[in-house]
C-alpha cells in the first residue's frame, strides 16, 4: 500500500518539467526513489550526454550505495550493492550486436535490486514493463525538458 501512495505520489508531479543543464538532478532522483522498490525498473531515454547515468549516479547515492557509479555502456550492466542494491543496463551497444542473449541481461533484473535501463527501446520486447519512465531531452540553449511517466498501481504490492 505504501509503495501505491508513492507511486501516486510521483505521478501527481508535473508530467514535464525544465532542469537548466547544470542544474541540480537531486529533487528528481528523490522522486524515483521514493516510488520504486526492489523488483521495479526505472526506463531512461533521452540522447548521449543527456544526464542519464548522472541521474542513475544521484539515485545510487539517495539509496545509500557508496560505490563509484560509472556507465555500462562497454560491459552492459553493473550491479551495485547496498542497503537497497541497484543494477544499471545501458543497452546502447545492443544496436551493433542485436543477436546478443537477452536472458543473460535479463537475469540482472531481480526482484532482489531496483532496475535502471539507458536505451530502453532498444530492448523494448524483452524487457519487463517499466515502474517509472523518465524521458530527458537537451535543449539548443542546454536546457533538460523531462518528462515522466509513472506505471502508479501497476505493480500489486
Amino acid at each position: 500500500m505504501l509503495r501505491r501512495w508513492l507511486r501516486l505520489r510521483l505521478s501527481a508531479l508535473p508530467t514535464s518539467f525544465a532542469i537548466p543543464i547544470d542544474g541540480d538532478l537531486g529533487p528528481l532522483a528523490q522522486a524515483i526513489v521514493r516510488a520504486v522498490g526492489p523488483g521495479d525498473v526505472v526506463f531512461l531515454r533521452g540522447s548521449i550526454g543527456a544526464g542519464k547515468t548522472t541521474l542513475v549516479q544521484r539515485c545510487a547515492r539517495m539509496l545509500g550505495i557508496t560505490d563509484p557509479v560509472t556507465s555500462p555502456t562497454f560491459a552492459l550492466a553493473h550491479v551495485y550493492d547496498g542497503p537497497r542494491p541497484i543494477a544499471h543496463l545501458d543497452l546502447y551497444r545492443l544496436a551493433d550486436s542485436p543477436e546478443r542473449d537477452h536472458q543473460e541481461l535479463l537475469a540482472y533484473l531481480t526482484e532482489a535490486v531496483i532496475g535502471f535501463v539507458e536505451w530502453p527501446e532498444l530492448g523494448e520486447s524483452w524487457l519487463p514493463p517499466a515502474a517509472v519512465t523518465v524521458a530527458i531531452d537537451v535543449t539548443a540553449d542546454g536546457t533538460r525538458q523531462v518528462r515522466l511517466h509513472s506505471a502508479a498501481g501497476a505493480r500489486a504490492d
